[in-house]
């Protein structure tokens, strides 16, 4: 009994220990100013009002840093990671990103901070490439509250290694003019002239997904209904003729398998007005490792059935 009464009046003093009032949150304050400021002088690569904002002994980082000896950099660090963004980037911003906004927080035992939650945005001037990243940010102020002493963010790293590999010359496979997989492309064209639906998807995986440029209520079809599909269009014509334009390629993708491509043009006959049409149809198969089509990407106008 004596145990359960102290435990009793021991409850309430370990509950209220828990709690403790470490400073106050601004959505309003002098340093959310100094720090948007801040932002947009260095998306701009305004030098100066970066040195006129931030403090004696600066320094700055990001925090998805993995190296255990990282310790930032300082002004001279700044002022050139802005020159090179203003020098290589272009239509730069830095927004509040969705309903988010910035905070101020002025801790009792660790002075005056700003969070940011933003969002970056650059297009890369030499090859268009768009680089769209989160942007966190903590800012953290001298005891006057003026200048900034620390500038830690965070963004989205792999954009960033995208980004460098996209100025880069990158051999990903082997680009072949024929392959055996083309030579099962060609089949599925040749059985399909020859009205042989069986034979034309022989090669196909059972849950290969066929995505149609023209699917406008689903993502994509299944084989049984792009069977079926195939099926509607060839009662309505009689083929004349299925002819490659050009000629296919296939890309041995490294690690990632291959996708044969291919241009076709098929000239139809409908049965009901002896119209003849030509359609032109372009197609990406997917194959597995064991050479099975597990995808197809078609694209073609069906307006031209009508």
């Amino acid at each position: 009994m004596k145990k359960l009464l102290f435990l009793l009046v021991l409850a309430p003093a370990v509950i209220l220990a828990q709690k403790n009032n470490n400073g106050k949150v601004y959505d309003k304050h002098p340093a959310l100013d100094i720090a948007e400021k801040f932002g947009q002088a260095w998306i701009t690569g305004d030098a100066e009002t970066l040195k006129s904002l931030v403090g004696e002994g600066f320094k700055m980082g990001n925090s998805m840093n993995t190296n255990p000896i990282y310790k930032g950099g300082d002004i001279n660090n700044l002022i050139g990671q802005a020159t090179w963004m203003k020098n290589n980037f272009v239509n730069i911003s830095l927004k509040n990103r969705g309903q988010a906004y910035p905070d101020a927080i002025e801790y009792k035992r660790s002075g005056l901070f700003v969070q940011t939650f933003q969002e970056f945005i650059a297009w890369d001037k030499s090859n268009g490439f768009k680089i769209k990243t989160p942007f966190n940010v903590i800012f953290v102020f001298d005891k006057k509250g003026e200048k900034i002493m620390r500038f830690w963010w965070s963004d989205n790293t792999a954009v960033w290694q995208k980004w460098n590999l996209s100025r880069q010359t990158i051999k990903n496979g082997t680009i072949y003019k024929d392959h055996p997989n083309l030579g099962k492309v060609r089949l599925v064209y040749y059985n399909v002239e020859q009205g042989d639906l069986e034979a034309t998807f022989e090669n196909f995986s059972k849950n290969a997904r066929i995505y149609d440029s023209n699917l406008v209520d689903k993502e994509y079809n299944s084989l049984e209904d792009h069977i079926q599909n195939v099926g509607n269009i060839f009662s309505q014509f009689e083929v004349i003729s299925l002819d490659e334009v050009g000629y296919p390629d296939y890309m041995d993708y490294e690690g990632d398998g291959g996708v044969a491509y291919i241009w076709m043009n098929f000239k139809l006959k409908n049965k009901k007005t002896d119209k003849v049409v030509n359609l032109p149809v372009h197609s990406q198969m997917w194959f597995s490792d064991e050479g099975m089509i597990f995808r197809e990407d078609v694209y073609y106008n069906a307006n031209i059935l009508n």
